[in-house]
């Protein structure tokens, strides 16, 4: 690369150098010359200290790595015999975590007889979306599985 545009420490443009000038113009200030973009044409460089770019360089990826959150999915275990006041605490909780920006996989739990009466199943599930549906939407159709351990699931995504 025969040519850079060169920016200097004091952040402004210096203008487009050849590559051996722009070296010397650095070594004379006493700092480094570091590619900024390579993919620039032509490439734009920076006069820095090249420890101190190193470190801001660091503290960067850091605070873009503390700002990250990982979805996790969380899972809500209930049976359809559930009582108020048990319905109102998950309620909490499945708030707290769709705060959290996590997902949640209700998985209500289909016991003996209650496989005839999978209606009412469906009726808790659509009450669990009315009362979510302020801060959560429902991912897909609840997902029905009738054999080894019967149950309905729906998967609740944050807004």
């Amino acid at each position: 690369m025969p040519f850079v545009r060169v920016i200097g420490q004091d952040k402004k443009p210096i203008g487009i150098l050849p590559t051996r000038e722009a070296v010397n113009l650095a070594r004379r200030q006493g700092l480094d010359l570091v590619m900024l973009a390579p993919a620039g044409d032509p490439p734009v460089c920076g006069i820095v200290d090249f420890g101190k770019y190193l470190y801001e360089q660091k503290v960067k990826q850091k605070e873009s790595k503390r700002r990250q959150h990982s979805t996790q999915v969380r899972e809500m275990r209930m049976k359809m015999k559930i009582g108020t006041h048990d319905y109102n605490v998950k309620l909490r909780k499945m708030r707290e975590f769709l705060s959290q920006k996590d997902r949640i996989r209700v998985n209500l739990w289909i016991r003996g007889r209650e496989v005839m009466h999978t209606d009412l199943a469906f009726k808790l599930l659509e009450r669990l979306k009315r009362d979510l549906d302020d801060v959560a939407r429902a991912e897909g159709k609840p997902r029905v599985q009738l054999e080894g351990r019967k149950s309905i699931q729906i998967m609740m995504v944050p807004k």
